[in-house]
Parts: structure tokens; C-alpha cells; sequence
């Protein structure tokens, strides 16, 4: 005869049913996060907030469902800073960015997007998680942005870009 604790103690196929079931929830999600990537800027947060609402709506385990709904205000918070950074640059740097443009042609958009964020004075860490790459790239990218404004190894990149919007 078996025990309380065997008839309530789940089988290993059972487990192994659930962590199937569990990724292919996980698996639609992610689906759901492309096709979400693909919305217009406008209904972008709208619907992370409502992926965010099923997510929360799922019977699945607590640690999964942390996970999911840590990536969608993850990506809640970076669509809001991006619409922020769009809002300053169309206000108040589209003219700082024509004159680095102008002056150091060789700059690509990524990098100007970067130049933008150290003139405003985010700190590396803000705009490693605002540009999506890591910290240690973003320092290899303000190496690379440094030589190609031509300044000397002590120069400030900072200095050089306020002055340049102040000029």
C-alpha cells in the first residue's frame, strides 16, 4: 500500500510533461515578444502591458512567470526610454547632432545615438541597458568613438561634445 507522501509526490513523467507544457508556453511567449518587436512605436507598450496581463494570467511555475514578466518590463522600460530619447532629440539635440555629423563624418548612427547619450551625461551602465549591448562593449565603443573624433589619449569625450553643441 502506498504512503500519503508517494501518492502525492508527483513521477518523474509527470515532471518531465510539465517542463514540455512549460515550454511551449514559454515558446508562444517568445512569439509573442517578436511579433511585439514588429508593432508600430505607438501600440508597443500597450502591448507588452497586455502580453505582460496573460503572462500574469498563466497557471505555470512562479520562477518561469518571474522571468517572463521581468523581460516585459524589461522591454516596457527600454521602449519608454527610447521614447524619451527620440522626444530630447527632435527638441533639443537634432542641431548638435547636424553639427557632429558635419564634422566627423565618419560616425555612424549608432555611435552619434551614443555621442548623444554622454553629451546628456548617462553614466555607461545607462547606456549600455538604453543601446542593448553590455557595459565592457560600450567601453570598447567609446574607445573606438574617441579615436575617431581625433582627440589625444586625456581628452574628455564628454568636454569635447558639450562644446561642440555649445559652438
Amino acid at each position: 500500500m502506498k504512503t500519503v507522501a508517494q501518492l502525492t509526490t508527483p513521477t518523474t513523467l509527470e515532471f518531465e510533461k510539465e517542463i514540455a507544457e512549460l515550454h511551449e508556453k514559454i515558446a508562444a511567449n517568445d512569439n509573442d515578444l517578436v511579433r511585439v518587436a514588429g508593432v508600430s512605436s505607438l501600440n508597443k507598450t500597450t502591448a507588452l502591458r497586455n502580453l505582460l496581463d496573460t503572462i500574469y494570467a498563466l497557471d505555470i511555475d512562479s520562477g518561469i512567470k518571474r522571468e517572463m514578466t521581468d523581460t516585459c518590463l524589461h522591454l516596457i522600460d527600454n521602449d519608454v526610454a527610447s521614447k524619451r530619447f527620440d522626444t530630447e532629440l527632435t527638441e533639443n539635440d537634432a542641431a548638435f547632432i547636424g553639427k557632429l555629423e558635419k564634422k566627423h563624418t565618419n560616425l555612424n548612427a549608432r555611435e552619434l545615438k551614443i555621442c548623444l547619450f554622454i553629451k546628456l551625461n548617462y553614466d555607461n551602465v545607462e547606456i549600455a541597458h538604453f543601446t542593448g549591448i553590455t557595459p565592457r562593449g560600450l567601453e570598447s565603443l567609446r574607445y573606438r568613438i574617441h579615436s575617431k573624433l581625433g582627440l589625444a589619449r586625456h581628452d574628455s569625450m564628454k568636454s569635447y561634445l558639450t562644446a561642440l553643441s555649445l559652438a
